[in-house]
């Protein structure tokens, strides 16, 4: 696998600029964090993760599991039961005291609030995002320096070409290439997770997802 220096010494060859070496090292270090963050919300294939966590008895919420970013669907396999998402608002204008399996959940801190509040122990199976930092040292390596190595190099130069050295025709042509090697990995994304985004319709929890408000 390639590595943050493996992606310094590329962005630093095909912008021909030393300077990235010495004087700017610490920006280029900070630019090329930015742009992991800046496609960390980005469903790639090398980001999705399933997991599961476990409730508790008369415990309303449940900590949201390590590694975890984002929350995009929750199911409990065993009742092949769907739980729908809601936001926060709703679930306080609920009685706590009602328990049974959850049907609902929202984000609570770095946690999920379940309605109605378990009354046992449920398996959630979780369909999100992975938290996946930015390389930090030179010999650090993840789905940033490897998988997405096109899109952070460009991204990274087009970003530096912007705001640090003012190119307007360097931006141009980073933002291209940027838009390029975006679409790349969004292709092979939509092959690779076609079955866990497009799930059978005739699946027992295909459902769509539940209107809190007419949802009885």
């Amino acid at each position: 696998m390639a590595t943050l220096d493996d992606l310094k010494t590329r962005i630093i060859t095909e912008l021909s600029r030393d300077d990235l070496e010495d004087t700017l090292a610490a920006q280029l270090t900070t630019h090329i964090a930015r742009a992991c963050e800046f496609y960390a919300n980005q469903r790639f294939w090398f980001n999705a993760v399933v997991t599961t966590a476990i409730t508790t008895a008369n415990v309303e919420t449940v900590a949201i599991p390590d590694g975890v970013r984002r929350i995009d669907r929750m199911t409990i396999p065993a009742s092949y039961a769907e739980v729908a998402e809601a936001i926060l608002p709703d679930l306080d204008n609920v009685a706590s005291v009602t328990t049974g399996r959850p049907t609902h959940y929202a984000y609570y801190n770095d946690s999920v609030r379940l309605y109605p509040v378990p009354d046992s122990a449920y398996t959630l199976r979780i369909y999100g995002l992975a938290q996946i930092d930015a390389p930090v040292d030179d010999a650090d390596e993840n789905v940033w320096t490897d998988e997405a190595q096109d899109l952070i190099v460009s991204h990274t130069k087009m970003t530096l070409c912007r705001d640090q050295f003012r190119d307007a025709e360097g931006t141009q042509l980073a933002m291209g290439a940027t838009q390029d090697a975006l679409k790349r990995l969004q292709r092979e994304t939509a092959q690779r997770l076609r079955t866990q985004l497009q799930p059978r319709s005739d699946a027992p929890w295909s459902r769509g997802r539940v209107d809190w408000v007419n949802a009885g």
